[in-house]
């Protein structure tokens, strides 16, 4: 595996999703008293957790097969480095949204109010790290990875071989 491959944007996608990943089992929310602690992981969270985390695996993917395979991805109405910035936007928005709604624990007349710990603050640098890094995927040229371009492959890449059976006049 050759990680000279991979582009700028390529490497803050996916140092992010492993940040992100990481952030996932740190405490986002929790509370404090004089009988002990209770905190709740990103794990807990399906729509600002596991969407974000989803998201960022579906990039790392992407980057992945075009960078170190011989895939292409194929071709979308939109163009992939818009997908990109996309996924990525949609990530950081869902987790900035968890560091802005407070959270509570509990139902009915008994309900606690949650403190933001630093496990959140983690996972919204890391996700506005994936929101940089598909802006900066939005950048490069779309004949990097879609299938049935003319460059194909990574950047750099040779241009693909002549047709068979040459030419006639």
């Amino acid at each position: 595996m050759d990680l000279n491959k991979l582009t700028t944007a390529d490497r803050v996608v996916s140092i992010s999703a492993i940040v992100f990943l990481i952030a996932m089992f740190l405490p986002w929310w929790g509370i404090s008293t004089d009988f002990g602690s209770a905190s709740n992981t990103g794990t807990d969270y399906f729509l600002t957790g596991w969407i974000p985390l989803l998201l960022a695996i579906a990039m790392v993917v992407a980057i992945a097969l075009t960078r170190f395979g011989t895939a292409q991805l194929p071709k979308l109405p939109i163009p992939w480095g818009q997908a990109f910035l996309i996924a990525g936007g949609l990530a950081a928005v869902l987790v900035i949204l968890r560091l802005i709604v407070p959270a509570d624990e509990g139902s009915g007349s008994f309900s606690v109010d949650l403190d933001r710990k630093w496990g959140l603050f983690v996972a919204v640098i890391a996700a506005i790290g994936l929101a940089v890094g598909g802006f900066l995927k939005s950048k490069e040229p779309e004949d990097t990875y879609v299938a049935g371009s003319a460059a194909g492959g990574y950047p750099g890449s040779p241009p693909p071989p002549p047709p068979p059976g040459g030419t006639s006049f």
